[in-house]
């Protein structure tokens, strides 16, 4: 598995809202496969954009990769900038499974 991010204009995120909900029960539906979708200012990336963090098999990204093109703005981010905020997601999740953890002990 591996996680990529892709960067959109706030502008552009209805569009963007609306295919990530196509279908969610798809084979290969991005609901399925599981999806966070940040903005900027949150997760330490340019406050004017939204990030999409996907963490899929390279069978998946074949097949979104496709669908994302539909919108305009969104491209992946560049490599400095994905590492960051695979590592901040990743940290995200981290902090709830330890919290859930504690509850449930």
């Amino acid at each position: 598995m591996e996680s990529r991010v892709y960067e959109c204009d706030s502008p552009q995120i209805g569009s963007l809202k609306k295919l990530l909900e196509t279908d969610p029960y798809g084979e290969k539906s991005f609901a399925r496969q599981g999806y966070k979708l940040k903005e900027g200012g949150v997760i330490g990336g340019e406050k004017s954009k939204y990030y999409l963090y996907i963490k899929a098999d390279a069978d998946f990204f074949k097949t979104a990769e496709e669908k994302l093109k539909e919108i305009n703005s969104l491209k992946r981010s560049e490599k400095k900038v994905e590492d960051g905020i695979v590592k901040r997601i990743e940290e995200e999740e981290g902090s709830a499974e330890q919290g859930f953890g504690a509850i449930f002990g």
